[in-house]
């Protein structure tokens, strides 16, 4: 007796026809001398940032120590090095690892509609592959631009609806943008692209189940993307063929991960609308949904001298995705902590600023637990399923009521950090690992990257 499978509708693929090889064109196509110089400046601040993360991470987060040892374990050829360790491992066993640490202390860039952290992965897949094809860092921006451009695109298409269904939008999603931007740094014309996202697209995974129960994962998620991407590319290199439909067919990522697309957020502005100017970045060591919040907090927290004992009720007003992506009250270990908005609002109410060190030391106050465990988050219609608007009400034992409110979190672009705030970011970070003066030395040499003739030579100085 021959199986029948009832036929699904294709609203998606025929919406999105030609979705794969149109992004292949784009990114097989984009040259360094199509990029404004706005573009190659924001590209050159989010690998810095993106680096400064991974070096920061590598001397405390959990997960990524714990995954490189088992591929410390497992050797191989030495293709390109972990950030921080300095270990020298095969390509896409060094992207993994740098990936687990770009998301590792929740620095890393976002792009709120998108729900994409892109820097987690994307810095990781350009590097690792441009250290080992020796790509100049002109090459290695212009990849990068277009992994931004791939994996915004693509989130905004399918969100908020992929993210509704459980998925994480970072690894699904970033699979495939890590597969258009390792093809770039191999050089393949569109139809090899074709086949790499295709095989991205074909390896996607990523569900957020971490958030019902603490642990490890989250970090992984990323950490998978860029190894499946990386591998993606190698495979292509070698000759291996995806399918070059990967996103739009009946069977493909589309139909399997979305519950619609909107194929305008894929093809509008292709080549000329570069979506790496809308991604911001991150001040505090948090869940991007808790910055706004955190960002209120502070400010009453510098206006007023506020004790723990001081403090009788907070309540947070957020969007409905907020609370569902960073409402934990209880926080068993420090990555759950740098994602709960009620342990990063208790903090900042205390006058810590949300840094990494910050983090560290308030993770060992059990007061700042107790505050957290009591803020009540409050789902404001307003503010739609996903905005990032925020009010942080703090009623004192002495009945004074103190509120702040935010339009949205410091690091967007119409809240930018400055160039200056954001090379202190990432010497802070830097300097844990590798030191004041290589910290300084790499800085430069990524804000000077479109001059530099091959980007091993900055990975040769991200060890400690």
């Amino acid at each position: 007796m021959t199986e029948t499978v009832d036929a699904k509708p294709e609203v998606q693929r025929e919406d999105a026809e030609g979705a794969t090889r149109a992004l292949a064109d784009y990114v097989s196509n984009l040259q360094f001398e199509d990029l404004s110089a706005d573009v190659v400046h924001k590209a050159k601040l989010l690998i810095r940032d993106g680096l400064g993360n991974q070096l920061g991470a590598s001397t405390i987060a959990e997960p990524a120590r714990v995954a490189h040892s088992l591929i410390a374990e497992f050797g191989g050829a030495e293709q390109a090095t972990i950030t921080g360790y300095g270990t020298r491992v095969p390509v896409p066993h060094a992207a993994m690892i740098n990936a687990m640490l770009g998301h590792g202390v929740e620095l890393d860039d976002a792009h709120g509609a998108a729900l994409t952290k892109s820097g987690s992965l994307l810095v990781p897949t350009v590097m690792t592959t441009g250290e080992y094809l020796h790509r100049t860092g002109a090459e290695t921006i212009t990849s990068a631009v277009a992994g931004y451009d791939l994996m915004v695109r693509i989130a905004l298409a399918i969100n908020p609806g992929h993210r509704q269904r459980g998925y994480h939008t970072t690894g699904a999603v970033g699979s495939i943008a890590s597969a258009g931007a390792a093809a770039k740094q191999f050089g393949f014309d569109a139809e090899r692209t074709a086949d790499a996202l295709g095989l991205g697209a074909m390896q996607a995974a990523g569900i957020q189940a971490y958030l019902d129960s603490p642990c490890m994962a989250k970090p992984l998620s990323p950490g998978k993307a860029a190894l499946n991407g990386t591998l993606a590319a190698m495979l292509v290199s070698k000759g291996f063929t995806g399918p070059k439909m990967g996103l739009e067919s009946r069977e493909g990522f589309f139909n399997a991960y979305a519950d619609g697309v909107k194929p305008g957020e894929i093809f509008d502005g292709l080549g000329s609308d570069f979506k790496i100017m809308e991604v911001g970045f991150k001040p505090h060591a948090a869940c991007r949904y808790a910055h706004g919040p955190i960002d209120a907090a502070q400010e009453i927290a510098q206006q007023h001298n506020l004790a723990p004992e001081d403090i009788a009720k907070v309540s947070v007003r957020l969007c409905a995705l907020a609370i569902r992506q960073s409402g934990r009250t209880v926080t068993p270990n420090l990555n759950a902590a740098m994602g709960s908005t009620p342990f990063g609002v208790a903090l900042a109410l205390n006058g810590y600023l949300n840094g990494l060190k910050d983090y560290e030391e308030g993770f060992k106050d059990k007061r700042i637990h107790e505050v957290a465990a009591e803020i009540e988050l409050i789902a404001e219609p307003k503010y739609g399923l996903m905005g990032r608007e925020a009010v942080v009400e703090v009623r004192l034992n002495d009945g004074r009521v103190l509120s702040h409110a935010v339009k949205g979190p410091k690091g967007e672009p119409d809240l930018p950090m400055s160039d200056l705030e954001l090379e202190n970011k990432f010497l802070d970070l830097a300097t844990i690992s590798i030191g004041a003066t290589r910290a300084r030395e790499v800085s430069d040499m990524v804000m000077n990257l479109e001059n530099v003739s091959d980007v091993a030579q900055i990975a040769a100085a991200l060890k400690k």
